[in-house]
């Protein structure tokens, strides 16, 4: 398996955990992709990478018909188990990548948090390739932008320590940065236009033991070799205790949309 694909794979092996830390995304984002995209009251949606199902149930609950494709087995069933009060979702456990295309069958196509595994000029050309005509896709990305905190400053050299630029070449590469190459594969293909940017900031405070199970959720932090990985989150635990026992991060939700011509 290669480190791309491992690091990919490392959120099945903590599907409840995921679902436990991970933050949700905010009600507006929701709306505003609702609105923008011009997605009818019955609109199907294909949603690829739902996790556990924290975007597919507000939609679910709005009354869209859904197909979510999820990679891992444990998340996929997951999704199923919640999703249960929803009968028009229907979750395929398998890549986007390996989906057999159902030509311009949806109205929106929405991924949160997942579209960044996906090399972009594929998964925009084939998101088109699904979508009807004057369809939308919606990629969403929680962004955590805290900066210059005593927290922040007390473990960047645990950081630097303990998580050095992987073997991908890309561990050093951003969320955001990862984003924005969507942005452009969006903007530069011949399938999209009416390209938007939308964030929302917003805050949250976890309890040290919360926090500590959220950075449990990453996948780079998941993958640590041992002892490294004990060592690092022990460290991390006295930082907080240290730090005030709790932890406040800020964050943005970044929505990037376009519509099919």
């Amino acid at each position: 398996m290669s480190r791309l694909d491992q690091l990919r794979s490392s959120f099945n092996e903590a599907a409840h955990l995921y679902d436990e830390a991970r933050p949700g995304y905010p009600p507006s984002i929701i709306d505003t992709i609702i609105i923008q995209s011009g997605l009818p009251p019955m609109g199907k949606l294909l949603e690829i990478g739902c996790g556990t199902g924290q975007i597919t149930i507000p939609f679910a609950a709005r009354g869209y018909p859904i197909l979510a494709l999820e990679l891992g087995t444990a998340l996929a069933a997951l999704a199923t188990e919640r999703c249960q009060p929803y009968p028009r979702v229907d979750i395929l456990s398998m890549a986007f990548e390996a989906w057999p295309v159902q030509e311009q069958a949806f109205d929106l196509v929405v991924s949160a948090q997942a579209f960044h595994w996906i090399a972009p000029e594929y998964g925009c050309r084939k998101a088109a390739a699904a979508l009807k005509r004057g369809g939308a896709i919606a990629l969403v990305w929680n962004l955590d932008v805290t900066q210059h905190t005593a927290f922040n400053e007390a473990t960047r050299s645990l950081y630097h320590a303990y998580l050095p630029a992987s073997a991908s070449g890309d561990a050093d590469v951003s969320l955001e940065e990862k984003a924005y190459r969507y942005k452009e594969a969006l903007g530069q293909s011949d399938a999209f236009t009416d390209l938007r940017e939308v964030r929302h900031a917003w805050d949250k405070e976890y309890s040290g033991a919360s926090y500590v199970k959220l950075l449990h959720t990453y996948s780079n932090h998941r993958t640590l070799p041992e002892p490294e990985k004990t060592r690092f989150f022990q460290a991390i635990a006295e930082v907080i205790a240290r730090t005030g026992g709790t932890v406040q991060r800020k964050y943005e939700t970044l929505l990037l949309l376009a519509r099919t011509k």
